[in-house]
């Protein structure tokens, strides 16, 4: 099961963080919260930031501010609140688990899950996974981004691992194109999906342990969409 605390030093680092001001001006805004911290040192500091709403949106995700490379879950907590930020154990693409934290778990559009790199200290990003219904979008892509749209976005052709199974259709080599960094040292991970209505020949012919081109005309006749991402740091 899911905790809903984060760990004790990291609670008593937000203490204070919740008392937020009316913001008369930025309708996508909650206000502005107090972070206050204490180092190893003793060394106090006061940090005012911006509260956004959960809806606001669209949701453009960057490497950059909340979710930088040397973001931690207080960070996190301190810019969307800490009742909307869960800890608990992450899964991995391969199946492993690992401590992490769920932004928004109550809302399944803009719910992130992620995992970290330093994870006794839920410090460093690893891993930032959106769900299948996500709104927030990456470089411009999103859930349903076409096959057209991702060559656009990466400035070039790529490479594709075969359909089927629990790794088919994700992006194994962007060769070099912009989706390969996307800033802050992040890169793009995309898994297509195939229509519902495609033919089991047609299938078979991207389908199995090989690696195709996005350019491959089998390909784009299967017109496969995008059915999930994620972005990982580097």
């Amino acid at each position: 099961m899911v905790s809903r605390r984060l760990p004790a030093r990291l609670v008593l680092a937000l203490a204070g963080a919740a008392t937020l001001a009316a913001c008369q001006g930025n309708p996508d805004s909650w206000g502005t919260g107090v972070v206050k911290q204490t180092d190893d040192f003793g060394d106090y500091s006061e940090t005012i930031v911006s509260i956004p709403k959960p809806t606001a949106g669209p949701r453009q995700f960057q490497c950059a501010g909340p979710f930088a490379p040397n973001t931690t879950a207080v960070n996190i907590a301190a810019d969307f609140g800490q009742g909307n930020v869960v800890s608990g154990n992450i899964i991995s693409p391969d199946g492993s688990t690992a401590p992490g934290i769920v932004l928004l778990p109550n809302d399944p559009a803009l719910s992130l899950e992620i995992a970290w790199k330093d994870p006794a200290s839920l410090a460093f990003p690893r891993r930032v996974a959106f769900t299948e219904t996500s709104a927030w979008s990456v470089n411009g892509i999103s859930i349903g981004a076409s096959l057209a749209d991702l060559e656009k976005a990466n400035g070039k052709p790529f490479r594709i691992q075969g359909f089927g199974g629990a790794a088919g259709g994700v992006v194994g080599d962007w060769r070099g194109g912009k989706l390969a960094n996307i800033g802050g040292g992040c890169e793009l991970g995309v898994q297509l999906a195939l229509p519902a209505s495609l033919g089991g020949a047609a299938q078979a012919r991207i389908s199995g342990p090989k690696s195709v081109a996005s350019s491959d005309p089998a390909v784009r006749a299967a017109n496969p969409t995008v059915g999930v991402f994620w972005v990982n740091y580097r």
